[in-house]
């Protein structure tokens, strides 16, 4: 009768323990029946009761860690090898480059050999060259003074 009061008091058909287990989520406690209406002491046995007739519930959660713990290890591993694979591609792509700027470097040195041998050659050839034009600057000198020479005989002799 008491509840009858209170239940018109608060709204139409329902009471406040039926206002807050609507508003929250259900939990494995309210599945089971209407804990906020039994006194506290009665709700910590009801729990202490449920503990005790399943234990396999802790098992569980139990296996459900252990199952979690091999997942992120698994995950974990994953990741570890992963990574490792990154490092060898990262390894290979560091050889290859080192193997790519050697060859480079070899290539440039050769060319560099090459362009100093043909230095030498156009080289070498300028100086025979030059060396063939003092020869026939010197012959030109030469021919020259002879020539310059006999005019000058020539030309004592007669004036004598």
């Amino acid at each position: 009768m008491q509840r009858q009061r209170f239940g018109s008091d608060e709204g139409p058909g329902r009471n406040p323990a039926e206002e807050r287990r609507l508003k929250r989520p259900a939990t494995e406690s309210e599945e089971t029946g209407d804990d906020d209406e039994l006194p506290p002491g009665t709700r910590r046995k009801m729990k202490d009761t449920q503990q005790k007739t399943r234990p396999s519930g802790s098992t569980a959660a139990g296996a459900g860690a252990a199952s979690s713990a091999s997942s992120v290890r698994a995950v974990l591993q994953d990741f570890l090898e992963q990574q490792q694979r990154l490092d060898a591609q990262r390894q290979e792509a560091a050889a290859r480059h080192a193997q790519e700027r050697l060859a480079f470097e070899q290539q440039w040195r050769q060319e560099m050999q090459r362009l100093e041998r043909e230095r030498l050659m156009l080289e070498q050839a300028w100086r025979e060259r030059e060396e063939q034009r003092r020869m026939r600057e010197e012959a030109r000198a030469e021919r020259r003074d002879a020539l310059l020479t006999n005019l000058l005989n020539k030309l004592l002799r007669d004036d004598f």
